[in-house]
């Protein structure tokens, strides 16, 4: 008889990141629900984060290291679920460190059978701060990244265009449901094709089937902000890139109302950003964002057209 699945299988995708995924696997070892498979699904051209992932799975058989081939945070995140069984998945990233009941609050949710994903709560995790380089220019406080801070729960359903749930660094799904759209999609997220999107995709993907997410303050993650003004810089182009392309991926499948998401995204991301760089902030880093939210997405549109597209579950095609 094959041994009986635990009651949530964990993702963390990675690549590059060395002995940084450490305190983040401990966070989760240390949890209350002891009932998880930890799948570090590592994509590094070295051996330093399996390295780190070894010392743990020597004293620690919930954990696992997996090796992916570098196709980006999504296509590492579908290669996770795949090799899990248990009904409920979480994701988390590399450089963060989850709380104590993190994932006894997901898997509360997810028993809710209405509940299709859950997204938690993240902010900065200030007692693990990493130490600066010299060279590396600082980030203005205006140019926060990958954080949600709302205090109060909230229930998202059928508007498919309020995409406001969360992060990948802290969401959670019921396996059936994931499955039922089709997983992620292979060319958004980090490192692939189209750079970023994801949990915006994913979560639209869910309203568009009716389906419900959930946003919960309780399931809070810290996340270590180890980037500067270069790398800032980077990802939010790839932002720009991922909201083109996702746009005309959902047009190219029939749903000509999203124009709306492209429109709401250079308004809000790149005319108000502009704005609030010259008027509030006085930051040329903030201006410089604001400008690549009004420039990069029509280049991710235009690409989009390039590549094939499963209509039915709303995905890009992937072609190694």
């Amino acid at each position: 008889m094959s041994e009986q699945a635990p009651i949530v299988d964990v993702v963390i995708p990675t690549r590059g990141r060395g002995a940084l995924i450490d305190l983040t696997i401990t966070s989760i070892r240390r949890g209350e629900l002891e009932d998880f498979a930890l799948w570090v699904v590592d994509q590094s051209d070295e051996d330093a984060t399996q390295r780190a992932t070894d010392q743990h799975i020597q004293v620690d058989s919930r954990v696992h290291h997996l090796r992916a081939a570098p196709r980006g945070s999504n296509f590492a995140r579908n290669t996770g679920v795949a090799a899990g069984r248990a009904p409920y998945i979480a994701f988390t990233d590399d450089d963060c460190r989850v709380t104590a009941d993190w994932l006894r609050v997901l898997t509360e949710e997810l028993a809710d059978p209405e509940t299709w994903a859950v997204f938690g709560r993240i902010i900065p995790d200030e007692m693990h701060r990493p130490q600066m380089p010299p060279e590396i220019t600082p980030v203005s406080a205006s140019l926060p990244i990958a954080l949600k801070d709302s205090p109060k729960r909230r229930v998202y359903q059928e508007h498919r265009f309020d995409l406001g749930f969360g992060h990948g660094a802290s969401m959670g799904f019921r396996r059936d449901r994931l499955q039922q759209v089709g997983g992620f999609d292979p060319l958004l997220g980090v490192g692939a094709r189209f750079r970023s999107w994801p949990e915006r995709d994913i979560g639209y993907r869910i309203l568009y089937q009716g389906g419900r997410v959930v946003y919960t303050p309780a399931a809070l993650v810290y996340h270590r902000h180890w980037r500067g003004w270069d790398e800032i810089r980077r990802t939010y182009r790839n932002y720009a890139v991922g909201a083109g392309a996702a746009v005309g991926k959902y047009v190219r499948c029939g749903d000509h109302a999203a124009w709306y998401l492209l429109l709401e995204w250079v308004l809000d991301q790149g005319v108000r950003q502009v704005l609030s760089g010259v008027f509030k902030w006085r930051s040329w880093q903030k201006v410089q964002v604001g400008l690549m939210q009004l420039v990069y997405p029509w280049f991710g549109l235009a690409q989009s057209w390039r590549y094939p597209i499963d209509r039915e579950r709303i995905l890009y095609v992937d072609r190694p």
